[in-house]
Protein backbone atom coordinates (compact mmCIF):
# COMPACT_ATOMS: atom_id res chain seq x y z
CA UNK A 1 0.00 0.00 0.00
CA UNK A 2 1.47 3.37 -0.99
CA UNK A 3 1.91 5.75 1.93
CA UNK A 4 0.86 9.35 1.31
CA UNK A 5 1.74 12.31 3.53
CA UNK A 6 -1.49 13.23 5.31
CA UNK A 7 -1.02 17.00 5.15
CA UNK A 8 -0.44 16.79 1.39
CA UNK A 9 -3.58 14.68 0.98
CA UNK A 10 -5.69 17.14 3.00
CA UNK A 11 -4.50 20.07 0.89
CA UNK A 12 -5.13 18.11 -2.29
CA UNK A 13 -8.67 17.18 -1.25
CA UNK A 14 -9.54 20.77 -0.40
CA UNK A 15 -8.09 22.00 -3.68
CA UNK A 16 -10.00 19.32 -5.63
CA UNK A 17 -13.28 20.32 -3.99
CA UNK A 18 -12.60 24.01 -4.54
CA UNK A 19 -11.93 23.50 -8.25
CA UNK A 20 -14.91 21.16 -8.77
CA UNK A 21 -17.69 22.69 -10.92
CA UNK A 22 -20.50 23.78 -8.61
CA UNK A 23 -23.26 21.76 -10.39
CA UNK A 24 -21.35 18.61 -9.50
CA UNK A 25 -21.93 19.25 -5.83
CA UNK A 26 -25.10 17.93 -4.23
CA UNK A 27 -27.61 20.51 -3.06
CA UNK A 28 -26.62 21.79 0.37
CA UNK A 29 -23.02 20.56 0.04
CA UNK A 30 -20.37 23.18 0.73
CA UNK A 31 -16.64 23.36 0.23
CA UNK A 32 -15.18 21.47 3.19
CA UNK A 33 -13.60 18.13 3.97
CA UNK A 34 -16.56 16.56 5.70
CA UNK A 35 -19.69 16.75 7.83
CA UNK A 36 -19.09 15.05 11.17
CA UNK A 37 -21.68 12.45 12.20
CA UNK A 38 -19.91 11.67 15.48
CA UNK A 39 -18.45 14.57 17.50
CA UNK A 40 -18.62 14.92 21.28
CA UNK A 41 -18.72 18.47 22.63
CA UNK A 42 -18.31 17.30 26.24
CA UNK A 43 -16.23 14.73 28.05
CA UNK A 44 -17.04 12.18 30.76
CA UNK A 45 -17.12 14.84 33.47
CA UNK A 46 -19.38 17.19 31.44
CA UNK A 47 -16.63 19.64 30.46
CA UNK A 48 -15.87 20.87 26.97
CA UNK A 49 -14.61 23.77 24.85
CA UNK A 50 -16.53 26.93 24.03
CA UNK A 51 -18.56 26.55 20.85
CA UNK A 52 -17.01 29.70 19.38
CA UNK A 53 -13.67 27.87 19.45
CA UNK A 54 -15.20 24.74 17.92
CA UNK A 55 -16.61 26.84 15.08
CA UNK A 56 -13.20 28.41 14.45
CA UNK A 57 -11.80 24.91 14.16
CA UNK A 58 -14.60 23.92 11.76
CA UNK A 59 -14.21 26.92 9.43
CA UNK A 60 -13.15 25.78 5.97
CA UNK A 61 -12.83 22.17 7.14
CA UNK A 62 -16.11 20.91 8.62
CA UNK A 63 -19.40 22.22 7.23
CA UNK A 64 -21.79 20.63 9.73
CA UNK A 65 -21.37 18.49 12.79
CA UNK A 66 -23.37 16.58 15.31
CA UNK A 67 -22.98 18.01 18.80
CA UNK A 68 -23.16 15.14 21.26
CA UNK A 69 -22.57 15.21 24.97
CA UNK A 70 -22.00 11.89 26.70
CA UNK A 71 -24.92 10.18 28.36
CA UNK A 72 -22.85 9.08 31.33
CA UNK A 73 -20.46 10.77 33.74
CA UNK A 74 -17.53 9.12 35.49
CA UNK A 75 -17.78 9.55 39.25
CA UNK A 76 -14.82 9.93 41.59
CA UNK A 77 -15.11 7.32 44.33
CA UNK A 78 -12.24 7.87 46.81
CA UNK A 79 -12.88 4.44 48.33
CA UNK A 80 -11.71 2.96 45.03
CA UNK A 81 -9.37 5.54 43.50
CA UNK A 82 -8.25 7.56 46.53
CA UNK A 83 -7.05 11.01 45.39
CA UNK A 84 -6.96 10.09 41.69
CA UNK A 85 -10.07 11.50 40.03
CA UNK A 86 -10.76 9.56 36.81
CA UNK A 87 -11.96 11.46 33.76
CA UNK A 88 -12.25 8.47 31.40
CA UNK A 89 -13.97 5.13 31.87
CA UNK A 90 -10.78 3.06 31.52
CA UNK A 91 -9.18 4.88 34.46
CA UNK A 92 -11.20 3.15 37.18
CA UNK A 93 -12.38 -0.37 37.88
CA UNK A 94 -15.30 0.84 39.98
CA UNK A 95 -18.95 0.73 38.92
CA UNK A 96 -18.66 4.50 38.93
CA UNK A 97 -20.49 5.71 35.82
CA UNK A 98 -24.01 7.10 35.98
CA UNK A 99 -26.53 8.62 33.57
CA UNK A 100 -26.26 12.36 34.12
CA UNK A 101 -28.96 14.64 32.70
CA UNK A 102 -26.75 17.71 33.14
CA UNK A 103 -24.94 16.50 30.02
CA UNK A 104 -28.05 17.14 27.89
CA UNK A 105 -28.95 20.35 29.75
CA UNK A 106 -25.50 21.85 29.18
CA UNK A 107 -25.63 20.86 25.52
CA UNK A 108 -29.00 22.52 25.02
CA UNK A 109 -27.86 25.72 26.74
CA UNK A 110 -24.69 25.89 24.66
CA UNK A 111 -26.76 25.56 21.50
CA UNK A 112 -29.29 28.21 22.58
CA UNK A 113 -26.45 30.63 23.35
CA UNK A 114 -25.40 30.56 19.69
CA UNK A 115 -26.43 33.33 17.30
CA UNK A 116 -29.36 32.19 15.16
CA UNK A 117 -27.29 32.06 11.96
CA UNK A 118 -24.75 29.72 13.57
CA UNK A 119 -27.23 27.12 14.79
CA UNK A 120 -27.65 25.52 11.38
CA UNK A 121 -24.03 24.37 11.51
CA UNK A 122 -24.58 21.88 14.32
CA UNK A 123 -27.05 19.11 15.13
CA UNK A 124 -27.50 18.60 18.89
CA UNK A 125 -28.20 14.99 19.86
CA UNK A 126 -29.74 13.89 23.18
CA UNK A 127 -28.20 10.96 25.05
CA UNK A 128 -28.39 11.22 28.86
CA UNK A 129 -31.23 8.77 29.49
CA UNK A 130 -31.06 5.48 31.34
CA UNK A 131 -31.51 2.55 28.97
CA UNK A 132 -32.73 0.38 31.87
CA UNK A 133 -35.61 2.74 32.70
CA UNK A 134 -38.75 2.49 30.55
CA UNK A 135 -39.72 5.95 31.82
CA UNK A 136 -36.79 7.36 29.88
CA UNK A 137 -39.26 7.73 27.01
CA UNK A 138 -41.00 10.34 29.17
CA UNK A 139 -37.66 12.02 29.84
CA UNK A 140 -37.13 12.31 26.10
CA UNK A 141 -40.52 13.95 25.58
CA UNK A 142 -39.94 16.36 28.47
CA UNK A 143 -36.52 17.38 27.19
CA UNK A 144 -37.88 18.03 23.69
CA UNK A 145 -40.71 20.12 25.14
CA UNK A 146 -38.36 21.92 27.53
CA UNK A 147 -35.96 22.83 24.71
CA UNK A 148 -38.06 23.04 21.53
CA UNK A 149 -36.17 23.68 18.33
CA UNK A 150 -32.92 22.32 19.76
CA UNK A 151 -32.69 18.59 19.11
CA UNK A 152 -31.80 17.02 15.76
CA UNK A 153 -31.78 13.44 17.02
CA UNK A 154 -30.25 11.14 19.60
CA UNK A 155 -26.79 9.80 20.38
CA UNK A 156 -24.36 8.50 21.09
CA UNK A 157 -26.45 5.81 22.77
CA UNK A 158 -24.34 3.04 24.28
CA UNK A 159 -25.68 -0.50 24.34
CA UNK A 160 -22.65 -2.79 24.68
CA UNK A 161 -19.19 -1.26 24.92
CA UNK A 162 -15.96 -2.79 26.14
CA UNK A 163 -14.73 -1.59 29.53
CA UNK A 164 -17.75 0.72 29.68
CA UNK A 165 -21.12 -0.99 30.02
CA UNK A 166 -20.27 -3.00 33.11
CA UNK A 167 -19.10 0.17 34.91
CA UNK A 168 -22.50 1.86 34.72
CA UNK A 169 -24.20 2.05 38.10
CA UNK A 170 -26.78 -0.71 38.26
CA UNK A 171 -25.07 -2.78 35.60
CA UNK A 172 -25.19 -2.89 31.81
CA UNK A 173 -28.38 -2.64 29.76
CA UNK A 174 -29.72 -5.71 28.02
CA UNK A 175 -30.31 -5.94 24.29
CA UNK A 176 -33.57 -7.72 25.12
CA UNK A 177 -34.89 -5.14 27.61
CA UNK A 178 -38.46 -3.86 27.21
CA UNK A 179 -37.08 -0.55 28.51
CA UNK A 180 -34.89 -0.13 25.44
CA UNK A 181 -37.86 -0.93 23.22
CA UNK A 182 -40.00 1.70 24.99
CA UNK A 183 -37.28 4.30 24.48
CA UNK A 184 -36.83 3.54 20.81
CA UNK A 185 -40.57 3.39 20.24
CA UNK A 186 -40.59 7.03 21.36
CA UNK A 187 -37.64 7.93 19.14
CA UNK A 188 -39.39 6.18 16.25
CA UNK A 189 -42.56 8.17 16.86
CA UNK A 190 -40.46 11.29 16.42
CA UNK A 191 -38.82 9.92 13.26
CA UNK A 192 -35.46 10.99 14.65
CA UNK A 193 -32.02 9.66 13.76
CA UNK A 194 -30.04 7.87 16.46
CA UNK A 195 -26.29 7.24 16.61
CA UNK A 196 -25.76 4.01 18.52
CA UNK A 197 -22.78 2.10 19.83
CA UNK A 198 -23.07 -1.65 20.16
CA UNK A 199 -20.02 -3.90 20.02
CA UNK A 200 -20.56 -6.90 17.79
CA UNK A 201 -18.47 -9.02 20.16
CA UNK A 202 -16.78 -9.13 23.55
CA UNK A 203 -13.19 -7.89 23.83
CA UNK A 204 -10.48 -10.40 22.95
CA UNK A 205 -12.99 -13.10 21.97
CA UNK A 206 -11.50 -13.32 18.49
CA UNK A 207 -7.99 -13.50 19.93
CA UNK A 208 -8.91 -16.77 21.63
CA UNK A 209 -8.68 -18.38 18.20
CA UNK A 210 -4.92 -18.28 18.63
CA UNK A 211 -5.02 -19.91 22.08
CA UNK A 212 -4.92 -23.74 21.95
CA UNK A 213 -6.18 -24.00 25.53
CA UNK A 214 -9.18 -21.82 24.71
CA UNK A 215 -9.92 -23.93 21.66
CA UNK A 216 -10.00 -27.04 23.82
CA UNK A 217 -11.71 -25.63 26.91
CA UNK A 218 -14.14 -23.05 25.49
CA UNK A 219 -14.90 -23.65 21.85
CA UNK A 220 -14.27 -27.41 21.65
CA UNK A 221 -12.81 -27.00 18.19
CA UNK A 222 -15.57 -24.70 16.94
CA UNK A 223 -14.97 -21.14 15.79
CA UNK A 224 -16.12 -18.34 18.09
CA UNK A 225 -19.03 -16.21 16.89
CA UNK A 226 -19.70 -12.48 17.43
CA UNK A 227 -21.64 -12.60 20.69
CA UNK A 228 -23.83 -9.52 20.27
CA UNK A 229 -24.36 -9.41 16.50
CA UNK A 230 -27.58 -11.40 16.26
CA UNK A 231 -29.06 -9.86 19.40
CA UNK A 232 -28.49 -6.34 18.15
CA UNK A 233 -29.80 -7.16 14.69
CA UNK A 234 -33.00 -8.44 16.36
CA UNK A 235 -33.27 -5.08 18.15
CA UNK A 236 -32.77 -3.21 14.86
CA UNK A 237 -35.56 -5.20 13.23
CA UNK A 238 -37.92 -4.21 16.04
CA UNK A 239 -37.45 -0.49 15.33
CA UNK A 240 -37.79 0.14 11.58
CA UNK A 241 -39.05 3.71 12.16
CA UNK A 242 -35.76 4.90 13.65
CA UNK A 243 -33.02 5.92 11.17
CA UNK A 244 -30.15 4.29 13.05
CA UNK A 245 -26.45 4.98 12.50
CA UNK A 246 -24.49 1.99 13.83
CA UNK A 247 -21.13 3.39 14.85
CA UNK A 248 -17.64 2.09 14.13
CA UNK A 249 -18.23 0.01 10.99
CA UNK A 250 -20.82 -2.18 12.69
CA UNK A 251 -19.57 -2.32 16.25
CA UNK A 252 -15.79 -2.54 16.23
CA UNK A 253 -13.74 -0.95 18.98
CA UNK A 254 -10.79 -1.17 21.28
CA UNK A 255 -9.94 -4.90 21.38
CA UNK A 256 -13.20 -5.70 19.58
CA UNK A 257 -11.96 -6.67 16.15
CA UNK A 258 -13.75 -7.73 12.97
CA UNK A 259 -13.91 -11.43 12.24
CA UNK A 260 -12.75 -12.52 8.78
CA UNK A 261 -16.48 -12.76 7.95
CA UNK A 262 -17.26 -9.24 9.24
CA UNK A 263 -17.56 -7.75 5.75
CA UNK A 264 -19.87 -10.62 4.77
CA UNK A 265 -22.03 -10.06 7.85
CA UNK A 266 -22.29 -6.36 7.02
CA UNK A 267 -23.11 -7.05 3.37
CA UNK A 268 -25.88 -9.45 4.39
CA UNK A 269 -27.37 -6.84 6.68
CA UNK A 270 -27.23 -3.94 4.23
CA UNK A 271 -28.85 -5.92 1.41
CA UNK A 272 -31.72 -7.03 3.68
CA UNK A 273 -34.82 -4.76 3.35
CA UNK A 274 -35.44 -5.33 7.05
CA UNK A 275 -32.43 -3.13 7.76
CA UNK A 276 -33.09 -0.39 5.21
CA UNK A 277 -33.27 2.11 8.10
CA UNK A 278 -29.71 1.32 9.24
CA UNK A 279 -26.62 3.23 8.17
CA UNK A 280 -23.00 2.66 9.17
CA UNK A 281 -20.43 5.19 10.29
CA UNK A 282 -16.66 4.84 10.17
CA UNK A 283 -15.97 6.91 13.26
CA UNK A 284 -13.17 6.33 15.82
CA UNK A 285 -10.72 5.95 12.96
CA UNK A 286 -7.49 5.78 14.98
CA UNK A 287 -8.91 2.71 16.75
CA UNK A 288 -10.82 0.89 14.00
CA UNK A 289 -8.99 1.84 10.78
CA UNK A 290 -6.10 -0.49 11.65
CA UNK A 291 -8.59 -3.37 11.43
CA UNK A 292 -10.29 -2.26 8.20
CA UNK A 293 -7.62 -0.85 5.88
CA UNK A 294 -4.51 -2.49 7.32
CA UNK A 295 -3.95 -4.71 4.28
CA UNK A 296 -4.69 -4.27 0.57
CA UNK A 297 -7.32 -7.00 0.89
CA UNK A 298 -9.12 -5.31 3.79
CA UNK A 299 -8.91 -1.93 2.07
CA UNK A 300 -10.54 -3.35 -1.06
CA UNK A 301 -13.23 -5.18 0.93
CA UNK A 302 -14.10 -2.01 2.84
CA UNK A 303 -14.14 0.13 -0.31
CA UNK A 304 -16.18 -2.45 -2.21
CA UNK A 305 -18.91 -2.40 0.45
CA UNK A 306 -19.09 1.38 0.25
CA UNK A 307 -19.25 1.23 -3.56
CA UNK A 308 -22.08 -1.31 -3.32
CA UNK A 309 -24.08 0.73 -0.75
CA UNK A 310 -22.89 4.34 -1.26
CA UNK A 311 -25.89 5.88 0.52
CA UNK A 312 -25.44 3.83 3.72
CA UNK A 313 -22.10 5.07 5.08
CA UNK A 314 -21.10 8.24 6.93
CA UNK A 315 -17.89 9.68 8.31
CA UNK A 316 -17.46 10.70 11.94
CA UNK A 317 -14.38 11.80 13.84
CA UNK A 318 -15.43 10.53 17.30
CA UNK A 319 -13.28 13.25 18.78
CA UNK A 320 -14.39 14.70 22.07
CA UNK A 321 -14.18 17.91 24.05
CA UNK A 322 -11.58 19.55 21.84
CA UNK A 323 -11.32 22.49 19.48
CA UNK A 324 -7.81 21.56 18.33
CA UNK A 325 -7.81 20.86 14.60
CA UNK A 326 -4.41 19.17 14.80
CA UNK A 327 -6.05 16.54 17.01
CA UNK A 328 -9.31 16.25 15.06
CA UNK A 329 -7.72 16.06 11.62
CA UNK A 330 -5.95 12.81 12.49
CA UNK A 331 -9.29 10.98 12.66
CA UNK A 332 -9.97 12.00 9.05
CA UNK A 333 -6.49 11.47 7.68
CA UNK A 334 -6.14 7.97 9.08
CA UNK A 335 -8.60 7.00 6.32
CA UNK A 336 -6.42 8.49 3.56
CA UNK A 337 -5.92 5.15 1.77
CA UNK A 338 -9.71 4.67 1.71
CA UNK A 339 -10.32 8.16 0.30
CA UNK A 340 -7.79 7.42 -2.45
CA UNK A 341 -9.42 4.07 -3.20
CA UNK A 342 -12.93 5.55 -3.37
CA UNK A 343 -12.09 8.68 -5.35
CA UNK A 344 -13.55 12.18 -4.82
CA UNK A 345 -17.17 11.50 -5.80
CA UNK A 346 -17.75 8.58 -3.43
CA UNK A 347 -15.65 10.21 -0.73
CA UNK A 348 -17.85 13.30 -0.92
CA UNK A 349 -21.02 11.18 -0.71
CA UNK A 350 -19.77 9.31 2.35
CA UNK A 351 -18.18 12.30 4.07
CA UNK A 352 -20.76 14.99 3.27
CA UNK A 353 -23.91 14.16 1.36
CA UNK A 354 -25.29 11.23 3.37
CA UNK A 355 -25.06 13.32 6.55
CA UNK A 356 -27.12 16.11 4.99
CA UNK A 357 -29.86 13.75 3.85
CA UNK A 358 -30.17 11.92 7.18
CA UNK A 359 -29.92 14.83 9.58
CA UNK A 360 -31.98 17.25 7.50
CA UNK A 361 -34.80 14.69 7.57
CA UNK A 362 -34.32 14.09 11.29
CA UNK A 363 -34.46 17.83 12.08
CA UNK A 364 -37.60 18.19 10.01
CA UNK A 365 -39.27 15.24 11.70
CA UNK A 366 -38.47 16.51 15.18
CA UNK A 367 -39.84 19.98 14.41
CA UNK A 368 -43.01 18.33 13.09
CA UNK A 369 -43.34 16.26 16.29
CA UNK A 370 -42.94 19.40 18.39
CA UNK A 371 -45.66 21.13 16.39
CA UNK A 372 -48.00 18.16 16.87
CA UNK A 373 -47.23 18.09 20.64
CA UNK A 374 -47.17 21.75 21.69
CA UNK A 375 -47.34 21.09 25.42
CA UNK A 376 -44.99 23.41 27.30
CA UNK A 377 -43.16 22.81 30.54
CA UNK A 378 -43.60 25.92 32.70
Amino acid sequence: MRIVDSSVLTSTLLLTLALMPQPALAQGTQICLYNDSHFHIQDFVANGPHLVDVFKMMDGRVCRSTMMALGTTVAHDPLIDRDFAPVYYTQTDGQAMYYNTIQDVLLAHKFLALPEQERARVDPLMSAFNLKDARSADYIKKMVQLYPGVWSGFGEIHFKKQEFSEKIAGGPPSLYSPSIDAIFDQIGEMGAAAVVHCDHDTPYNLALLQDPAAQAMIFHGKKPQPQYLEGFKAFLRRHPNVPIIWAHFMGNGRNVQPYPEHWKYLDEMLVDPGFSHVSIDISWGPVIAPYLIDTPQHLKMTADLIRKYPDRFLYGSDQGATADWEVVRKSYEVWSPLWQELGPTLTRQLAQENYIRIFDASRKNMRAWEKAHPEKIE
